[in-house]
């Protein structure tokens, strides 16, 4: 269980000016995940003074093909469980960290930066670093007219 997540640094650059990035049609954005020195350290956690395992993170989005930008994202984060600790760390620095463990860590660092990555690339005028979905008012009320409707006696 994540019990602590934490910013320490943000880095965002523009190397297109706004004009030259609205020309391009398609641009590939690119998410680099790294999840790397994990450390044991003790915590006051809400089960009491406890060991956690801390692992420092680096997500960055790179807007690629052409090269116009980038958003990069480092801090850490606090893991705990009633597993054996120093045993999932030594796994950890062998190349054989959990993929259940990552994952977890992965989608809270992804939950909680993408809402200010679309901020800051907004912001920079870069296209949005995450998708988001198109509404077509038009597109359903043509549906509704399209179906037809059955009636059951």
């Amino acid at each position: 269980m994540i019990l602590n997540f934490q910013l320490t640094n943000v880095e965002s650059k523009v190397y297109s000016t706004a004009d030259d990035i609205r020309k391009y049609k398609n641009i590939n954005i690119n998410y680099d995940v790294n999840l790397k020195n994990p450390s044991l350290v003790v915590q006051n956690t809400p089960f009491g003074e406890k060991s956690v395992l801390r692992i420092e993170y680096t997500f960055a989005i790179n807007y690629l093909s052409p090269n116009i930008g980038h958003i990069r994202f480092e801090g850490m984060t606090d893991y705990y469980s009633d597993e054996d600790l120093k045993a999932l760390k030594e796994k950890w620095d062998s190349g054989k960290a959990p993929g259940d463990i990552q994952n977890e860590l992965a989608n809270t660092m992804v939950a909680n930066l993408a809402p200010l990555a679309l901020l800051l690339s907004k912001s920079l005028g870069l296209p949005p670093s995450m998708p988001i979905p198109v509404i077509n008012f038009q597109q359903q009320a043509q549906k509704k007219k399209e179906e037809p409707t059955f009636y059951h006696g």
